[in-house]
């Protein structure tokens, strides 16, 4: 047996292995830098708004959130963020900078009052304009079942230049399992409702977010969710993994339990008409990959984005910082600075932790392009990690087509041993 081979077995069933990077919190501590990522470089790049205010705190959630405070504390909110915004505006020199996508998330953005959900969307879309967009541009806005009503459906439907897709986070139908984890989505009714709502105002593009991996899925519960999924069809359906990592240890599936969960879920969902391919996590019954634009952007072309609010990540061509937040400061701590961008942490990361960490994000998606790892080494990955290709081949974990890499439902089993043949030795 090969060290590869080895090492690939030691790897296999543990669950720190996954779409996460870094490992742990100290892997990064040689390469923090008092300096915060330049954008000057930069030609394009994406941006993203956290919104860490949540009606009730979803037990399973591994991001920074805050049960919804009083109208007046989201205005400060807001109002740090948006000068935020304005001051990293006045950084970019060249004038020309392409804007690829937009989303807003959290947290829950649509638990904000009408009035600061209002200021929220008109501020980012107001922004938005100041750039270039290509034309396939969509920006997309979490939101939930429960926190979303007519009025701010109209409130988008004014800036669906900007702003055209919205995903809902639905996750499972078991009200058990819901109340078990504080979550709450309301009747299906109400649902169907809001998809006609948001189609007959102009969103072109509904997602629905569901999970597997709980220790007490069953294929029962998984059918139940999808009867919902068939009767409401949203253009794109994304399936995340419960996982754990540096900051989360909710329980698990075993890799066995969360690969047959997946099994199934992917033959009901491409049963219904959706496209994609086994492994992925996104699926889309509109010929695209099922992603807004911000998502395309970042995890499948690995491109500069600029994060806003508490605990925002950012990433440039050398490096990725973290607003204030991430290290669990309190709201009141964050709100008294009066700017989330001073005080973060940044990495000035050398390329083979870029690489790690653009592998693990695409991994996300159940692929790796070989013409981007290139771009980040400045070195063939052929010729670099010549013999874990030939391992993952050989052993048909992965398959190559052009310079995709893509995971065989063999490879998807153990994915995260898969990815983590690429991690820097360190980790």
């Amino acid at each position: 047996m090969t060290e590869t081979e080895k090492l690939f077995e030691t790897r296999k069933d543990i669950c720190d292995y996954n779409t996460s990077y870094p490992l742990h919190p100290s892997d990064w501590s040689s390469w923090k830098t008092s300096d915060r990522l330049s954008f000057d470089d930069i030609e394009d790049l994406s941006f993203y708004i956290h919104i860490p205010f949540c009606q009730s705190l979803c037990r399973y959630c591994e991001y920074i959130k805050y049960k919804k405070t009083s109208a007046s504390i989201e205005r400060q909110y807001l109002d740090i963020v948006e000068g935020d915004m304005l001051e990293f505006a006045e950084q970019l020199t060249t004038g020309e900078t392409i804007l690829r996508g937009f989303d807003i998330g959290g947290g829950t953005p649509t638990v904000l009052s009408t009035e600061n959900f209002a200021k929220l969307i008109e501020m980012s879309a107001e922004y938005a304009r100041r750039f270039k967009r290509p034309e396939r541009f969509q920006g997309s806005i979490e939101a939930t079942f429960n926190t979303i009503d007519e009025s701010k459906i109209a409130i988008m439907s004014k800036h669906t230049d900007i702003f055209s897709r919205i995903s809902f986070g639905l996750q499972s139908t078991n009200c058990a399992f819901l109340r078990d984890n504080n979550r709450d989505n309301g009747q299906i009714q109400r649902m169907t409702d809001i998809f006609h709502s948001c189609r007959q105002q102009g969103i072109s593009t509904i997602n629905l977010d569901l999970m597997y991996g709980f220790v007490s899925q069953t294929k029962e519960e998984i059918e139940a969710t999808m009867k919902v999924v068939e009767r409401l069809k949203p253009e794109h359906l994304t399936v995340y993994e419960l996982r754990t990592n540096m900051l989360s240890r909710y329980p698990i599936a075993t890799v066995e339990q969360r690969f047959e969960q997946y099994s199934y879920l992917y033959d009901v969902i491409t049963g219904l008409g959706y496209k994609g391919r086994f492994g992925m996590n996104t699926f889309s019954l509109v010929g695209d990959d099922g992603l807004s634009s911000y998502l395309q952007h970042r995890m499948i072309k690995n491109g500069a984005y600029k994060g806003f609010g508490i605990a925002a990540q950012s990433k440039n061509n050398t490096g990725i910082s973290y607003n204030i937040g991430k290290n669990e400061e309190s709201l009141e701590s964050c709100l008294s600075k009066n700017t989330f961008e001073k005080g973060g942490d940044s990495y000035r990361l050398p390329p083979r932790e870029l690489l790690s960490k653009y592998v693990a994000i695409s991994g996300y998606c159940g692929m790796i392009n070989l013409s981007v790892m290139e771009k980040i080494l400045h070195a063939d990955p052929n010729m670099v990690f010549e013999k874990e290709l030939g391992f993952l081949l050989n052993s048909h974990y992965i398959e190559k087509e052009g310079t995709m890499l893509y995971l065989t439902p063999k490879g998807f089993l153990h994915y995260g041993a898969v990815l983590s043949l690429f991690y820097n030795n360190k980790s």
